[in-house]
């Protein structure tokens, strides 16, 4: 009984006053709820909302709230749909990929100008995050962890390289023994012409079989150049890609 009564005694402030205040006498908003004991709060402390399984479908007002408990989270009523009600919680030097163009909420375009084109806090975010002068420029560049070799907020590398002789493969281009080999001299017949005094000698004849020099046949080979002689020819090594603009987090 005494619930009601106080409950009736609320909506009739309601109505008799603009402003409403529970814990205080001294309210601040339309209506302003305090803690007796904020610097020690019993488990009664704060407001508890409706709570509802599924969202209301319909006949709802813009900016209403109610506390989903399938998804144990906040939502409240845009006037057209429900959106979840969260605070997003951002540190001072996170870094984002974005479709964004300019500077929004905190959130600065990595674009390479001078720090201080920035505000007065910003500058000092970024200085204690050990930015200089400029701003990092992520254009065409993609994002890499430190190492020993590459120091936080440094840039370097490149979308090419031109390979050099010792990074060509091992290839030896020679022939496959020392050289000695034949030569055709054209053909000897089978019978021998008998001249007086003189030995049988053979006699060429294109018809019949081959003879060959007893030269060892010692000579040079010419080769042609590995790529062909022509203009050697940078290699590019930059990956498919998606442009998207970085961005800093350096507060407001």
């Amino acid at each position: 009984m005494k619930k009601v009564i106080y409950l009736i005694l609320i909506l009739s402030t309601f109505n008799a006053f603009s402003q409403v205040g529970i814990g205080t006498t001294n309210p601040q908003a339309t209506l302003d709820v305090r803690e007796s004991n904020p610097a020690s709060p019993g488990a009664e402390a704060g407001i508890s909302v409706p709570q509802v399984s599924v969202l209301p479908s319909s006949g709802n007002r813009a900016g209403q709230i109610v506390y989903l408990t399938t998804a144990n989270m906040y939502y409240f009523y845009t006037g057209a749909d429900w959106k979840p009600l969260y605070a997003q919680i951002y540190n001072l030097g996170d870094v984002k990929y974005g479709y964004q163009s300019a500077d929004h909420n905190g959130w600065i375009l990595l674009d390479g100008r001078l720090k201080s084109s920035l505000t007065a806090s910003q500058q000092a975010a970024a200085t204690a995050l050990g930015i200089g002068v400029n701003l990092p420029n992520v254009s065409d560049k993609t994002i890499v962890g430190v190492s020993g070799t590459k120091t936080l907020n440094t840039t370097g590398g490149s979308a090419t390289v031109t390979l050099a002789q010792n990074q060509l493969p091992n290839v030896t281009l020679s022939t496959s023994t020392d050289g000695a080999h034949t030569h055709n001299a054209g053909t000897s017949t089978s019978y021998l012409l008998s001249l007086i005094g003189i030995i049988g000698i053979p006699i060429l004849n294109a018809a019949s079989n081959t003879t060959a020099t007893s030269s060892s046949g010692a000579h040079s080979h010419t080769t042609s150049s590995i790529n062909g002689g022509v203009t050697q020819q940078s290699v590019t090594v930059q990956n498919p890609y998606l442009a998207l603009n970085g961005f800093i987090y350096l507060g407001t």
